[in-house]
């Protein structure tokens, strides 16, 4: 570190935490609500992090900066006397939101990662910083329509709002800054607009101070270098897995995060693979729709994200392997199909249970599994079916002991909802190991 660079560490420093009894003076002067402070510091300090680029030539003193700005906000959570003084700029509202510790670390990883690109820097922070904040200021201000979000909820109209400020971040710098042609930059600020606030609706207790950034970073890295054509299908893609999981969404037991979680997983399942691997999830949704309104569930379960994360754990890892070209398309496609045959064999097994009051036959959950949750990625591998002969003849006896497991004991008496969740996860990953053995 040169002294140059901690002269400007220690402005930034200076200018940063002086404003905070500036901010918290001027919000007890005009009478605002404890969430309109937290928003003014939000926006302040993003604005001045968002400059970076400017400012700092390598990540070292970024990441120097966010240890010494990190570790006064987490003294002033922790020491009562501090927290009700000035720490009540930050820390003014009921609810737990850790938010404040996660945005500096997180602004840093952005900064690391774009290796000196102003744009892959500033958008991501913008976003964080502006879109973030008119979200929430519109939500608490003119919020009626809500759905559910972890333990709290969220409101559409901060949703939209957040949408509208996000896509104005992206495509603002683009064309302004970057000179990017206003209709590639058009359907890139659609696209992260439409994803981020998806990400941002499914975040609770300032987790998305950290969701927010990192991906924004990592969707806007890909956007950028394609073609306008790619760039329409990404955001037909988005849009149209949001549609669907929307216009189910009546007769779904998934909170309103959960639905945005299985949007993103679909799209990261399309995108990063492509299309045939969000499939078998989308079998799985349909059946959940199917079974809910059957059954008349909606209103008696409230299953929220973790719901979504058992999903992902069974079909995300195949997928990356695809995407890092670790293993090929058809192995993961494989892997994605057989991981949601047992999961959706293991939530027709729970279901028969809960109705029923005893397990089902394990050919029924298993049939049912195969059927609607892995055949709609099998059926891309025709006409070369006889690949899949030893592969599926392992996977059929792996599938029969996933769905045994929690035939054999009504788990949820002794799990929690959550770590249940998990472990079904775990057990349909583990049942698709069997696609490893296909031919490359």
């Amino acid at each position: 570190m040169t002294i140059s660079e901690w002269l400007r560490v220690a402005a930034v420093l200076a200018v940063l935490f002086g404003g905070l009894p500036v901010i918290r003076f001027l919000v007890t002067r005009s009478g605002a609500g404890p969430e309109v402070s937290r928003k003014a510091v939000h926006v302040a300090m993003g604005l001045i992090c968002a400059a970076f680029p400017w400012i700092f030539d390598r990540p070292l003193p970024v990441w120097i900066l966010a240890g010494l700005a990190t570790v006064p906000l987490i003294i002033l959570r922790m020491v009562p006397s501090l927290k009700a003084g000035v720490g009540a700029t930050l820390h003014g509202i009921s609810r737990p939101s850790y938010g404040e510790v996660l945005f500096a670390p997180s602004v840093a990883a952005v900064f690391h990662m774009s290796h000196g690109e102003p744009l892959l820097h500033l958008i991501p922070v913008t976003i964080l910083a502006i879109a973030d904040a008119a979200g929430a200021l519109a939500g608490t201000r003119w919020g009626r329509l809500r759905y559910g979000c972890g333990e709290g909820f969220k409101t559409i109209e901060g949703s939209a709002a957040f949408m509208i400020t996000a896509f104005l971040a992206v495509f603002l710098p683009l064309v302004v800054i970057g000179g990017f042609d206003p209709w590639k930059a058009l359907w890139i600020g659609l696209t992260m607009g439409l994803l981020v606030m998806m990400a941002e609706g499914l975040a609770d207790r300032g987790f998305d101070n950290l969701i927010i950034p990192l991906g924004s970073f990592f969707v806007l890295a890909r956007l950028i270098p394609l073609e306008t054509s790619p760039l329409v299908v990404r955001f037909v893609v988005a849009s149209g897995l949001l549609a669907l999981v929307l216009s189910g969404s009546r007769w779904s037991t998934l909170s309103g995060g959960a639905l945005l979680g299985c949007s993103l997983l679909g799209y990261g399942c399309a995108i990063m693979a492509d299309f045939r691997f969000a499939l078998p999830a989308v079998g799985i949704f349909i059946c959940h729709l199917v079974t809910t309104r059957k059954n008349r569930f909606v209103g008696v379960f409230d299953h929220r994200l973790d719901a979504v994360l058992s999903h992902a754990i069974g079909c995300l890892p195949w997928v990356v392997l695809v995407e890092r070209k670790i293993i090929s398309d058809s192995m993961g496609l494989l892997g994605v199909s057989i991981a949601m045959a047992s999961q959706l064999g293991i939530l027709d097994m729970a279901t028969y249970w809960w109705i029923h009051q005893r397990p089902s036959p394990i050919w029924r959950s298993m049939a049912k599994g195969w059927a609607f949750a892995a055949l709609p990625g099998l059926v891309w591998f025709w006409p070369d079916y006889s690949l899949l002969l030893l592969p599926l003849a392992f996977a059929m006896v792996t599938t029969a002991i996933a769905v045994w497991v929690f035939r054999s004991v009504k788990p949820q008496d002794y799990f929690h909802p959550t770590r249940l969740w998990l472990l079904k996860g775990c057990v349909a990953l583990l049942s698709s190991i069997p696609a490893l053995l296909l031919p490359s």
